[in-house]
């Protein structure tokens, strides 16, 4: 019997930002033990081909698997964005290869998209969450956003989870952005404020998110204040880049989620450039979440995890969703699935 789940079972279970979170983390701590393993992202696309990952005209596939040896779970993902966004992921077995559960989740169109906080915006927003609760000094007294579509929604709501702090700047260059802090004001009952410029939020921030489709660096690494963290989201192709590469020249510690890193996106910039070398990656953020590397060592440090997102992260989330599903007794069984599509 393989165990089906689709968007309405999922909008009936309850799935906390903290829960998410910690899916995440736990990911991510098997990965620093060499417990966890996954492809990089493979993508085709068909239109758009000019425009960044999954950006607005663009129609792409994708695929991917991910082991976490600790958890049993072997996740086989599937990426659909045409005039529909899906996401399907199979869970398999790793003993005997059989199928146990098809997990098919859905979004709307770019233009047509509700404000509901949902488990692939959570996805993310946890990530950010974990680079600022083992990288961010333990004080934080304003966090800066730039980025204020989903990214920046479920990045500054999970870091709300992990730290304290007192206010919050935000810009994007979009109309929305005054909308972003009201609604976020709201959320995570701190005072958001919409700046002017990335270099006013940069500059009165001491935690950073970035999540954006920017194709030229928007943060200047003068801009900068000594002992500031930046969880770099965005950055999740080769045709991205958000964070200049003095910011990465200044960074005490650099750290990633995925060996990709090295080549797209602005820590490969950097690189190229000279400004550091793949000497000057600390690691994975991973080892840090383990134990077996130190992160953050002075409150003076300039620290940055950089992320491209990883097939183990959101494997994490897919089994969450299911073992929640299935403590709640929801979805529909089907015979004879677990054969039809993999072997045995």
């Amino acid at each position: 019997m393989v165990l089906l789940l689709d968007d309405s079972d999922i909008a009936k279970l309850d799935i906390s930002p903290e829960e998410v979170i910690e899916a995440v983390e736990d990911c991510y701590r098997q990965d620093g033990l060499g417990l966890a393993h996954d492809t990089p992202r493979m993508e085709i696309k068909i239109k758009g081909k000019h425009l960044p990952h999954i950006a607005p005209g663009t129609t792409s596939m994708g695929m991917g698997m991910a082991y976490l040896e600790e958890s049993g779970l072997l996740v086989m993902a599937e990426t659909y964005h045409f005039e529909f966004h899906k996401y399907i992921s199979h869970i398999l077995d790793p003993e005997t290869g059989r199928t146990v559960a098809v997990i098919k989740r859905g979004r709307k169109p770019f233009g047509q998209r509700d404000k509901t906080v949902d488990t692939g915006i959570l996805r993310t927003g946890a990530a950010a969450a974990v680079g600022a609760k083992y990288l961010a000094k333990k004080r934080v007294n304003a966090v800066g956003v730039i980025g204020t579509g989903r990214i920046g929604v479920g990045s500054l709501l999970c870091v709300s989870k992990v730290r304290k702090f007192d206010s919050v700047y935000a810009h994007s260059g979009r109309r929305k952005d005054a909308e972003y802090a009201e609604r976020m004001t709201k959320m995570i009952g701190v005072d958001v404020e919409a700046l002017d410029s990335a270099e006013e939020v940069v500059s009165r921030s001491d935690l950073l998110i970035t999540g954006t489709y920017a194709q030229e660096p928007i943060v200047d690494g003068e801009w900068l204040n000594d002992g500031t963290h930046i969880s770099g989201m965005g950055s999740d192709g080769p045709m991205k880049a958000e964070i200049g590469p003095l910011a990465f020249q200044r960074a005490a510690s650099i750290y990633i989620d995925s060996p990709k890193c090295y080549s797209i996106g602005e820590v490969a910039r950097a690189i190229r450039g000279g400004y550091i070398s793949r000497n000057d990656i600390a690691g994975r953020i991973g080892e840090v979440v383990a134990g077996v590397k130190p992160g953050r060592k002075s409150d003076d440090e300039i620290t940055i995890f950089e992320s491209d997102g990883t097939h183990m992260q959101s494997a994490s989330v897919v089994g969450l969703i299911y073992r929640k599903a299935v403590e709640a007794g929801l979805g529909r069984e089907a015979p004879h699935m677990d054969s039809f599509r993999y072997n045995p």
